[in-house]
């Protein structure tokens, strides 16, 4: 099945195909061209001048090619469009070599106006018609097929006025026979003979080249791309492995904070035992939390998939404590729902801040340059879903994020880190645009857990993915 695209696509050839056809028949009302053709034999006959003689089998060749190029065009347009649309590629091949005779037998039968001769040009064009087929196979643009194919044509079409060549088959044409006839009787046979020989070996040499160097853009041209390609890949496996590699590094030196930590805590407990003096214990409990509380935060770094049943407003007040060493921190307009302080989610708090870090962290940059900063930071919660909000009236979203980069282009964190973080929350990341300050808006909507559940803040909740 093809893709709604794609058959628009080839709908769109067969039109062009049509159009090109219709043009074709009108062209066979349109005399004028042929007037110019008699206004110069007129002028030969008169003045006996081969140069008028050449000038009138100039135009009538040319005339000849795009009434030809419009036929053969709209064919090979119309049955491109059907093969894929068919998804028969023999289709593309054969209804050329049939359809472009009929339509000249056609003209025949019915007695159009101008009728074209159906001789050994034509012949030789339709042969020209699968030959520039297969070589201009790897050719992609429509345009440089029909420069080659008009080439071919142009070239063919002059020797229908060469006299040598009547009796093979030659421009039988009613006008072709009579701009010969006339160099014939007027003793310019051979200078026309030499001139249109000389001129179809030109133009046929020129289509040839053309068409070799058409080719050969195509094939640098698909090169490049391929080689662009390919440096994208390398680029983004060598991203991947720097990024690897530094998360295998934290990862270690995390695992190496765990033993310390193991230590201190341990220390702590037993002299907190042994300790009378109540302002002591007190220091010592505040240490004591805060080993407490660095523990938790490297199990969570070293298991993603661990989650605690935190606050709302925990997860808010942690994710400012993040960001205050920056100068641009204290102008966020901070607004949180009445009911955070006692609304629970399960979250990885480490992860979970680092998102929303990350949210901050763009608005900032959209909002730079501007001269009155606002950057909003809100939660609103509901029976059971909390949303994290954060509003700019920064430049907003130009276009949707790439899934595998962040919005600046970079392949570090960004949103896409955001959205595999909310993923990890059973949440949902949601991008859109400000209407109240008209840049960007980014909502990350997070379910709330029940106050009754098993496990509290200190307690633990894996999770799977």
């Amino acid at each position: 099945m093809y893709r709604d695209g794609n058959k628009t696509l080839h709908w769109r050839q067969m039109g062009r195909g049509c159009f090109l056809l219709i043009a074709w028949f009108l062209s066979r009302f349109y005399e004028r061209p042929i007037y110019t053709v008699f206004q110069y034999l007129l002028l030969a006959v008169e003045h006996n001048d081969s140069g008028y003689l050449m000038a009138a089998s100039a135009v009538l060749v040319l005339v000849n090619t795009i009434k030809a190029l419009l036929l053969y065009e709209g064919w090979l347009f119309f049955a491109d469009g059907l093969a894929n649309y068919l998804n028969k590629p023999l289709i593309k091949r054969l209804l050329p070599l049939f359809a472009i005779p009929a339509c000249y037998q056609m003209v025949a039968i019915f007695d159009f106006p101008g009728i074209p001769h159906f001789g050994m040009p034509a012949v030789l064009s339709i042969a020209s018609v699968m030959l520039i087929q297969y070589f201009t196979r790897d050719v992609s643009r429509w345009s440089n097929k029909a420069m080659a194919l008009g080439l071919m044509l142009f070239s063919f079409q002059w020797l229908d006025v060469v006299p040598a060549l009547t009796s093979y088959g030659f421009g039988w044409g009613e006008l072709s026979a009579v701009l010969k006839n006339i160099a014939v009787i007027s003793g310019k046979a051979k200078v026309l003979n030499v001139m249109a020989m000389v001129s179809f070996g030109g133009v046929f040499a020129g289509a040839l080249v053309t068409i070799e160097l058409f080719v050969n853009y195509e094939k640098r041209l698909a090169q490049l791309q391929r080689l662009r390609r390919q440096e994208r890949e390398l680029s983004a496996l060598r991203e991947e492995q720097l990024r690897n590699r530094s998360v295998i590094e934290i990862q270690q030196l995390v695992h190496d904070l765990k033993r310390p930590l193991t230590v201190i805590i341990g220390l702590t407990d037993v002299l907190s035992h042994s300790l009378g003096n109540p302002a002591e214990k007190a220091h010592l409990k505040e240490i004591q939390d805060a080993s407490v509380n660095m523990n938790k935060m490297v199990s969570e770094i070293l298991n993603p998939h661990v989650h605690h049943r935190i606050s709302v407003e925990h997860v808010v007040n942690y994710t400012l404590s993040q960001i205050r060493p920056f100068p641009w921190s204290s102008g966020i307009q901070v607004s949180l729902h009445n009911a955070s302080s006692t609304s629970f989610i399960e979250a990885n708090l480490i992860l979970l801040s680092r998102a929303i870090v990350n949210i901050l962290d763009n608005a900032h940059r959209a909002t730079a340059e501007n001269s009155s900063p606002i950057i909003r930071f809100q939660t609103e919660v509901t029976k059971d879903h909390v949303l994290i909000k954060v509003e700019d009236n920064g430049y907003g979203f130009e276009k949707e994020p790439l899934p595998h980069r962040s919005a600046w282009g970079s392949t570090g964190l960004g949103l896409p880190f955001v959205r595999s973080v909310a993923k990890e929350h059973n949440g949902k990341l949601s991008l859109g645009t400000s209407d109240e300050l008209g840049g960007a808006s980014i909502a990350l909507l997070l379910p709330l857990c029940n106050t009754e559940e098993v496990g509290g803040e200190d307690n633990p909740v894996p999770r799977g993915n």
